[in-house]
C-alpha cells in the first residue's frame, strides 16, 4: 500500500490496518530505512509490577491451585484460617 506524507510529514493509516484513533504505536527506523509501526498497550507506572514475569507466573499458578476455595463468613473463620496459613508453605 502506498502512503504519502503531507506537507507536515503525516500520513493517513487506514482504518483496515486495526489501528484505531489514540491507540498509542511505537515506531521504529529499520537499519535499512524501513519504518515499522507496532500497536502498544500503555501500562500505568503504578500497574507495571503486576506485569513483572515473576508476578504473572505466580498468578498462572494461582489459577492452576487444585486446593478448592474458601469462604469466609465470619471473623472467627478468618482468625482460624490465618492460622493455618501462618503454617502453610
Amino acid at each position: 500500500m502506498l502512503l504519502k506524507t503531507d506537507e507536515r510529514r503525516r500520513i493517513t493509516i487506514p482504518p483496515d490496518s486495526g489501528i484505531k484513533p489514540g491507540d498509542a504505536v511505537e515506531m521504529e527506523v529499520l537499519p535499512d530505512g524501513r519504518i515499522m509501526l507496532v500497536p502498544m498497550l500503555v501500562i500505568p507506572r503504578h500497574q507495571a509490577w503486576a506485569w513483572t514475569p515473576e508476578c504473572r507466573q505466580a498468578v498462572a499458578d494461582s489459577l492452576t491451585d487444585p486446593r478448592p476455595s474458601i469462604v469466609i463468613e465470619t471473623p472467627g473463620e478468618a482468625r482460624k484460617l490465618a492460622k493455618r496459613w501462618a503454617v502453610e508453605d
